[in-house]
């Protein structure tokens, strides 16, 4: 399977985002479980850019390599959503710490979940697995962990 995904990202005749994707394989393709998920990973951030109205103001190509993005650190990849200053931002900063130190960070899953959009309840399930593989031996999570602990302390 080929390791990329090329994609036009442009708009439909109502003006929505629309991507056209180049080189998906064709009819019949035979995929493993793993390349399924590499490629599964890379439509998720074609429709994560169509979301974000790529292409609507200007035509534009993109290349998505599918083994990076099934790689992909969601405490780096989503840093911006998890430090992004709105309700559910705060939730997802309220998650991080609570991985970090559920004894002085509580956080309400329920509460996280039944108010995100279908984004950010992915993405905390991303930050949830990414933290059962990786835990504490992750640099990338406990720096943005201990910076949001930092943060919640000087606020109180």
């Amino acid at each position: 399977m080929n390791r990329t995904l090329i994609v036009t990202h442009t708009t439909d005749r109502h003006r929505q985002p629309l991507a056209c994707v180049e080189n998906l394989p064709g009819e019949g393709a035979e995929f493993s479980a793993a390349q399924l998920r590499r490629l599964a990973a890379g439509l998720q951030a074609i429709a994560d850019e169509c979301d974000r109205g790529a292409g609507v103001v200007i035509k534009e190509t993109a290349t998505y390599d599918l083994d990076a993005l099934q790689q992909q650190n969601p405490f780096v990849a989503y840093r911006a959503e998890i430090c992004g200053g709105y309700s559910t931002a705060f939730r997802l900063a309220a998650l991080v710490c609570h991985l970090y130190n559920g004894y002085a960070h509580g956080v309400r899953l329920d509460n996280l979940l039944a108010n995100a959009d279908a984004r950010h309840a992915r993405i905390a399930l991303e930050l949830m697995a990414w933290y059962a593989s990786h835990g504490e031996n992750c640099p990338e999570f406990m720096a943005l962990a201990r910076e949001l602990a930092h943060r919640a302390e000087v606020a109180q």
